[in-house]
């Protein structure tokens, strides 16, 4: 495949997803939210490989969080997976790309319940502004689109 036009490689966007993780799974507004749709989704990137699996089913250990995370996990089952690359879940986060559209357009692709990932959309929409700020404060403004 190619290469990523944002990361260097993966410890770099790994870190990035990390730190929004970090500060979606005990927002008021989206943790709560995903967790109300009651679903698990894994992401696969590629450009660099990578996966995480974003659980908003089972309730998670930290007192304060909504979902919980892992990486590189294959548990717990997921309800769906959303394979892209890291560049195009960057364009995302930043509200550029429309899940829906790349899907049809081959860009995103689904396994399970595509229809479950999409109906988290109202829900994570709030992280489109927090992901910029999550960019500063780990000191790569350049990465902000």
């Amino acid at each position: 495949m190619g290469k990523s036009k944002y990361f260097k490689d993966r410890e770099e966007f790994v870190k990035v997803m990390t730190a929004l993780c970090e500060r979606l799974k005990c927002d008021p507004k989206v943790g709560a939210d995903v967790a109300k749709a009651n679903v698990i989704v894994r992401f696969e990137y590629s450009d660099p490989d990578a996966a995480v699996t974003i659980n908003g089913r089972d309730k998670p250990e930290t007192p304060g969080d909504f979902i919980s995370y892992c990486w590189d996990s294959k548990t717990p089952e997921p309800d769906v997976v959303m394979i892209n690359s890291a560049d195009f879940s960057h364009r995302f986060w930043h509200g550029k790309e429309n899940p829906m559209l790349a899907i049809a357009m081959g860009k995103m692709k689904t396994k399970g319940d595509a229809a479950k990932a999409l109906a988290l959309l109202p829900a994570i929409k709030p992280a489109f502004k927090i992901y910029p700020e999550v960019l500063k404060e780990l000191g790569r403004k350049d990465l902000v689109l």
